[in-house]
C-alpha cells in the first residue's frame, strides 16, 4: 500500500502547480465538532483508493505523573496489544488482513493515532480503529511486554553517541521543564510502571474534548462525518482531560558547558542553543528561512565552512524545534576527537557572524526557491496532508497556512532574516553546550578553548532532566 500512496505525490504536486507559482490549490476541508467536544476534520481526495485517519491526543510527556515518566510513551505503545474482543495477536492479524495500518507515536504536548485503509475498507478499518483508541484491554502481560521492551529500548540508546547527544542536550537545556524530559522516560521510573498506571493515563487523557480527528481520503464528506460521528460520539468527555500547558522557560544569558564521557565513542558529538519560539510565533516563516541559509540544507553556511572550507565534519546542521508553547534554537554536528573544540569553536563563530546581518540577495534567493519547491513534497499524499491539517489546528496556525506558505517565504526580505537572526538566534556567549565523546582524548582542549566544566557519564544524563527529589 505504501507504493500507492507515494503515486500520490504527482497528483498534488501537479494540483498546486496549476493553482499558480505561489497559491496552492487543496481539497475543500468540512470542519465539525460533535456534541463531546471531539473536533473533525475531513478532506475529500479522490486520486487513490485510501482514506487516512490523523488523531492527536492532547496530551504526552508533559503530562506524565511526578515519578512516572515514560508512561505517556507506554500507554501509546500498548493501545494495540489487545482491543475490544481480540487479543494483541487478533488485533494484528485483522490489520494485516486489510492490508492496512494502525500507528501510535508519543510525543511531548501530545500523542499522535493514525491508521491508514483502503477506501473500501472503510466500515471496516474504522471499527478497528474504534476498538483500539475506546476499547484497550491493557492486558497485564501486554503492557508488561510493552514496558519491557520501552526500557530495553532506553538501555539500547546509551549506545548511540547522537541519541546520548540528543538527549543530554534537552535535559541541560531545559532542566525539569516538560520540555526537558525523555519521552520515553527513565530506566528507574519505567521499570516501576505497570497496568494500573496506564489504565489511569488512559483513562484520564485519552477523551474526546482534547482530541482532534483528521480524515483524509476518498469518501464523501458528509457521509464519512456520519460515520465518523456513529462511530466516536458515544465517546465521553471529561473536564480535567484538558491539560493546562507550562509555559517554556526564558532564555538564559552565559555561556555553559557539559562534557558528556563516553569512552567507547569514535567521534565527537557537539550540541549547542538556547530557547526560542513557539511553533505558531507569527515570526516562524522568516525564522525558517534564516535557518535554511544557516544550517538547514547542503548548501548552508555551516557546511560551507565546517565541511567544504575545514573538513571537520561531513554533516551540520541547525533547527528551530518549535514546539507548542515554546522551544529552541540549535546548532548541531560532529567530528573526530582531535579537532573537537576546532569545530565547536568554529561552530559558534559561523552562527555568531550570521546572527543580525542581513544575507546576500544569492543566498536569500537560493533558501526561499528552496522552502517553496519542497513545499508541495509535504502535502503530496493523504496522510501527510493530514498530517498538515492537524498541525494547523494543533498550534493554532493560520486557517490559510498551507495556501498562503509559499506567498509568504516569497514575501521575507533579508531585513527580515537579518532582524530574527539576531532576535532567536543565540549570541555565542548565551548557549548551552553539551559535548558527547571520550573525555580523555578532548577534556584538555575544551578546557583550553572554554574555561571550566562539568563532565558526566552517558546514564547520568537522565538526571539532568529529573525535578530535585526524583
Amino acid at each position: 500500500m505504501r507504493r500507492i500512496v507515494l503515486a500520490a505525490a504527482l497528483a498534488l504536486v501537479a494540483a498546486g502547480a496549476a493553482a499558480g507559482d505561489d497559491e496552492m490549490r487543496l481539497p475543500p476541508v468540512a470542519h465539525v465538532t460533535f456534541e463531546n467536544g471531539l473536533r473533525v476534520q475531513v478532506a475529500e481526495y479522490h486520486e487513490l483508493p485510501l482514506v487516512e485517519f490523523y488523531l492527536m491526543i492532547g496530551a504526552g510527556a508533559a503530562q506524565d505523573p511526578p515519578g512516572k515518566d515514560g508512561l505517556a510513551a507506554l500507554t501509546a505503545g500498548t493501545l494495540r496489544r489487545g482491543a475490544g474482543k481480540r487479543s494483541a495477536e487478533e488485533v494484528a492479524r485483522a490489520i494485516e488482513f486489510l492490508g492496512g495500518r494502525i500507528d501510535a507515536a508519543p510525543g511531548t504536548d501530545g500523542t499522535i493515532v493514525s491508521a491508514e485503509f483502503l477506501s473500501k475498507d472503510f466500515d471496516a478499518g474504522l471499527a478497528l480503529l474504534h476498538d483500539v483508541l475506546l476499547e484497550p484491554t491493557f492486558a497485564a502481560d501486554e503492557v508488561r511486554r510493552a514496558r519491557d521492551e520501552q526500557a530495553a529500548e532506553i538501555v539500547a540508546a546509551l549506545e548511540d553517541t547522537s541519541r546520548v547527544a540528543d538527549k543530554c542536550f534537552a535535559g541541560f537545556l531545559y532542566g525539569s521543564h516538560p520540555y526537558g524530559r525523555p519521552v520515553e522516560g527513565r530506566r528507574a521510573t519505567v521499570a516501576a510502571l505497570g497496568r494500573d498506571d496506564v489504565r489511569d493515563f488512559y483513562g484520564r487523557w485519552y477523551r474526546p474534548n482534547t482530541t482532534l480527528l483528521v480524515l483524509v481520503g476518498d469518501v464523501e464528506a458528509n457521509a464519512a462525518i456520519a460515520r465518523l460521528r456513529e462511530a466516536f460520539g458515544g465517546w465521553q468527555p471529561r473536564a480535567d482531560a484538558v491539560p493546562a500547558r507550562t509555559p517554556p522557560p526564558a532564555p538564559f544569558h552565559g555561556r555553559r558547558l557539559l562534557l558528556v564521557d563516553k569512552p567507547d565513542a569514535t567521534q565527537t558529538q557537539l550540541r549547542y542553543g538556547n530557547m526560542a519560539i513557539a511553533r505558531n510565533d507569527p515570526r516562524y516563516i522568516a525564522a525558517t528561512v534564516a535557518n535554511t541559509i544557516l544550517g538547514g540544507g547542503f548548501t548552508s553556511k555551516l557546511i560551507e565552512e565546517l565541511r567544504i572550507k575545514r573538513s571537520l565534519t561531513y554533516a551540520a546542521w541547525s533547527a528551530f524545534a518549535a514546539r507548542l508553547t515554546g522551544g529552541d534554537f540549535r546548532v548541531a554536528t560532529f567530528t573526530k576527537s582531535p579537532t573537537t573544540a576546532e569545530t565547536l569553536a568554529l561552530a559558534l563563530g559561523v552562527e555568531g557572524g550570521f546572527r543580525g546581518r542581513a544575507p546576500d540577495r544569492a543566498a536569500l534567493e537560493k533558501a526561499k526557491t528552496y522552502l517553496r519547491g519542497q513545499f508541495p513534497l509535504k502535502v503530496e499524499s493523504p496522510d501527510a496532508l493530514a498530517a498538515k491539517l492537524a498541525e494547523i489546528e494543533f498550534f493554532g496556525l493560520p486557517p490559510d497556512e498551507l495556501t498562503a506558505y509559499r506567498s509568504r517565504v516569497a514575501a521575507v526580505s533579508a531585513e527580515d532574516v537579518a532582524r530574527v537572526s539576531e532576535a532567536l538566534m543565540p549570541s555565542p556567549g548565551d548557549v548551552a553546550i553539551v559535548v558527547v565523546g571520550k573525555a580523555a582524548e578532548i577534556r584538555d582542549q575544551l578546557a583550553s578553548e572554554f574555561g571550566s566544566f562539568e563532565t558526566i557519564g552517558a546514564e547520568a544524563c537522565e538526571s539532568l532532566s529529573a525535578p530535585a527529589g526524583r
